[in-house]
């Protein structure tokens, strides 16, 4: 081999050995969470801009503000029909990974999908709220808008906000709806919820974790969900579902490593009207991909099977 020949060999597994080296690692880490931040923002930009802001009945997208000052609320409200849902989101989060179901649900419903304050475009209140204070808030914001008897369905730290919501009025909502409920008593904690949340982001489609991730930090903004960090993890679920006199359903993807089947088996026994559902597939945020299976969930639970769980199949949308 010539000298130069030798020399362009040398150089070239020196390239090789430094483009993979331990060094490039922080800068690709950084480079895939850029990456999906600015997905999550251009993903959903034109939805975002494409809401009517209005009060109108119509089937369109209409946008609401209303609630108390200090804790309002951003609604974006669309569909007919007679029976009437509200979505509630969990930490972090905005209704953006909700529009697919909110979708699905507006083809025969009405349909609310919450931002909480605090959250997505809703502006942060002056202190820090509990999980009943973001319960109330709600209330407060159906109570305006005149939403009767709203079929409640949340997602993760939405699971207790919505279980809150019904025991301050036990007639209020027809039945509960929970997806992926959150704050499994031995996992009680932050830091191992944290290992799980990023357990579960290698699981989701990276549409997903754009939309989270964007969502967090620069909609919720670090400052803000660490404050609610300590609200949700001192509300315990398991108390407040014992005095759910309405049929429940309790939703898991059953790739889902932040909700065991353990946990939502014992959230349906708590719940003197409870069942349990796994989808197939799927992991913390179901309702994204599986749209149609968790809204045939949210418009009869109850006649998807037994109403205890245990020894049923494993099926989309199958109680078991």
């Amino acid at each position: 081999m010539s000298t130069i020949a030798a020399t362009n060999a040398g150089n070239r597994e020196t390239a090789s050995k430094t483009f993979i080296g331990p060094d490039i690692v922080p800068g690709v880490l950084l480079g895939m969470g850029l990456g999906l931040v600015v997905g999550g923002i251009l993903l959903h930009r034109r939805t975002d801009s494409g809401a009517s802001r209005g009060t109108d009945r119509g089937r369109g997208p209409r946008f609401h503000v209303a609630g108390r000052p200090g804790t309002q609320v951003h609604v974006h409200s669309e569909g007919t029909g007679p029976d009437t849902y509200v979505l509630i989101h969990g930490i972090g989060v905005s209704s953006r990974y909700f529009r697919p179901l909110a979708k699905e649900l507006a083809r025969t419903a009405t349909v609310h999908n919450i931002e909480l304050p605090g959250h997505g475009s809703t502006p942060k209140p002056r202190r820090t709220l509990s999980v009943p204070d973001y319960a109330r808030a709600v209330w407060d914001a159906l109570d305006e808008l005149g939403a009767d008897r709203p079929i409640l369905v949340g997602h993760s730290m939405g699971c207790q906000i919505a279980v809150e919501m019904v025991n301050m009025r036990a007639t209020a909502a027809p039945r509960l709806v929970l997806l992926g409920p959150t704050n499994y008593p031995p996992e009680r904690g932050f830091w191992l919820q944290a290992l799980r949340l990023g357990q579960d982001t290698l699981r989701e489609p990276w549409r997903i974790n754009a939309v989270v991730l964007s969502d967090y930090i620069f909609r919720c903004r670090p400052p803000w969900y660490f404050r609610t960090v300590p609200a949700m993890l001192s509300n315990h679920i398991e108390n407040g579902i014992a005095n759910v006199q309405v049929p429940v359903v309790v939703v898991r993807g059953i790739k889902d490593p932040i909700v065991p089947t353990a946990w939502t088996s014992a959230l349906a026994h708590l719940a003197p009207q409870g069942s349990m559902a796994q989808i197939d597939d799927e992991s913390h945020v179901m309702m994204y991909r599986s749209a149609a299976e968790v809204a045939a969930l949210c418009r009869a639970p109850a006649s998807h099977g037994s109403s205890r769980p245990g020894d049923a199949r494993r099926k989309s949308g199958a109680a078991i």
